[in-house]
């Protein structure tokens, strides 16, 4: 090689290091106000595009924000949410985890992530974590509150022990303003195979709560294998 030929090479060697240096994302409090802006928005795309089930779009936007920055926490917590949109569980814990581990006091992060061991049927651990995570958080709103209490019964139930599943069902009640007596009931009546019972109880609900409020309850008997998913 001729020492032209050399430096030529040296050259090329140094654009490529100081091109690769520059392309890599930025640590979050280090972005300008302008890049800060760009990244909110992005964001903001991303997640309304998730809103929207257009999942694919929005992993592209998360990507391209991944681009901008490497330690932001909503960001992995977003893309979480993306893949568990597509059931894609592994990666949305692996994104989970990041998020909390960037940041520890994220509640609902948190939340997200002991939801997937709730979806990947990992029942003994989510009943433990979602116990943990009420313990932790004693501030809860009364609503997420009850959800998570919600889960823990239908984790009991799968493990067999009803006996628990039926002493949560005692701290909820018919005029509560959240669903879960009428579909901690429901849960009990699938588990033994009643499937009319448990009809009834979900015929009830909704008479009386907006779906939206239901959706949310009927997710976790859909993920348990006693509802069918009907989207």
């Amino acid at each position: 090689m001729t020492a032209i030929e050399s430096q030529a090479q040296d050259g090329n060697e140094q654009s490529a290091k100081a091109s690769n240096s520059s392309s890599a994302p930025d640590k979050f409090e280090s972005l300008s106000k302008e890049r800060k802006e760009m990244l909110r928005k992005t964001l903001m795309e991303a997640a309304n595009l998730l809103n929207g089930i257009r999942v694919q779009e929005s992993l592209e936007k998360i990507i391209e924000a991944e681009s901008m920055v490497s330690d932001f926490a909503p960001l992995y917590n977003l893309k979480g949410a993306a893949y568990t949109k597509v059931r894609d569980f592994d990666k949305a814990q692996s994104a989970f985890e990041r998020a909390v581990l960037l940041d520890p006091s994220a509640v609902m992060t948190k939340f997200n992530l002991t939801e997937m061991y709730f979806v990947k049927k990992n029942y003994p651990l989510a009943d433990k974590e979602f116990s943990k995570f009420l313990s932790a958080n004693k501030d809860l709103p009364e609503e997420t509150k009850a959800l998570v209490q919600y889960k823990i019964l239908i984790c009991n139930l799968k493990q067999g022990k009803e006996k628990d599943a039926n002493e949560i069902l005692k701290g909820f009640d018919y005029l509560d303003d959240y669903p879960a007596f009428y579909y901690s009931n429901a849960a009990i009546h699938f588990n033994k195979g009643e499937k009319t019972e448990a009809s009834s109880w979900l015929k009830a609900a909704g008479k009386i709560y907006k779906p939206t409020l239901n959706n949310v309850y009927n997710d976790s008997l859909i993920e348990a294998g006693w509802l069918e998913n009907i989207e």
